[in-house]
């Protein structure tokens, strides 16, 4: 399979959410594999760049998590993070309660900056908790492989 390397990206990061993630059909305002309806109005031509994971809460409080970046609004500040810039993450008590899970604040650290960025606690919340651990943990590896496979 010939794959680009934001198909790649998409292809793997979904696989590993999706081996840690539950009741998907449960979850109130989180989406796997596409953009939220209500974000497409605020974002631009993503060109090759693929949605992975997207909440939704309110006009100003939404999340979008690509193949390239994190891009969102929290509380009407609009702000964007490329991928290569992600640190840290802190989330904060994301179990929260499984059957009625609620809006939590994360952070994320990039550079010398930080930004908050709400989620949906519960289920939901293994998608961007294992958004950001694809990036820290596994592509440095996968991305190796993918070059590497470029090369046969």
């Amino acid at each position: 399979m010939n794959l680009s390397e934001p198909q790649f990206i998409h292809k793997r990061c979904l696989e590993l959410i999706r081996a840690s993630a539950m009741n998907e059909n449960h979850w109130e305002r989180t989406l796997l594999d596409q953009t939220h309806p209500r974000i497409r109005d605020f974002i631009e031509n993503l060109d090759d760049e693929l949605a992975i994971v997207s909440f939704f809460a309110a006009d100003d409080d939404w999340t979008l998590y690509t193949t390239h970046r994190m891009v969102g609004e929290h509380e009407g500040i609009r702000a964007e993070i490329s991928r290569d810039e992600f640190g840290d993450t802190d989330f904060g008590d994301f179990k929260g309660d499984f059957d009625s899970p609620r809006i939590e604040t994360a952070a994320i650290r990039f550079g010398k900056k930080s930004r908050l960025f709400y989620y949906e606690t519960g289920y939901a919340s293994m998608a961007p908790i294992h958004y950001f651990k694809f990036w820290r943990l596994k592509w440095p590896v996968w991305r190796q492989t993918y070059q590497l496979s470029k090369k046969v």
